[in-house]
This record gives C-alpha cells, structure tokens and sequence, in this order.
C-alpha cells in the first residue's frame, strides 16, 4: 500500500501501488470534478509562450484548420 494526499482537498489515503484506482491521485470523484472545473475554468495553465491568436476566430483560437479534401472519397 502507498500513502498519498489528494492534490484538492489534502485528504491522506491509501492505495495499492499494483492496482490504482481509476480517479488517482484524487481520493474521490468530487475532487476530480472540482480539478477538471479548474483546468476549464483557466485556473491552472501550461507554462510557455502565448500562443499566437487569430484575431478573425470568433473565439480567438489559434489558426484553424482547413478541411482535408484528400480524406473525403465521397466526391470521388
């Protein structure tokens, strides 16, 4: 067994190094969730350069993809 803290709401627990459970290293679905809202929420961030933004993106996104035409048989 391996002791470990839950990175959300540092609750001690264990679990067996061989077979970790499906939601580690949260101890429960809640703090799964509650770490997932973050990610989305922008709470946490990827350490690096800005990317660049397409200011014509109504969302801001970096550069959008074209359609690959060479994948689609269908007009073929």
């Amino acid at each position: 067994m391996m002791k470990v803290r839950c990175p959300i709401c540092s609750k001690n627990f264990e679990v067996d190094r061989n077979a970790l459970p499906p939601g580690f290293p949260f101890c429960s679905e809640r703090c799964k969730l509650i770490d997932l809202g973050r990610w989305i929420d922008g709470a946490y961030s990827v350490p690096g350069p800005p990317a660049d933004r397409d200011p014509d993106s109504p969302r801001g996104d970096a550069a959008t993809a074209e359609p690959n035409d060479a994948l689609d048989d269908s007009e073929s």
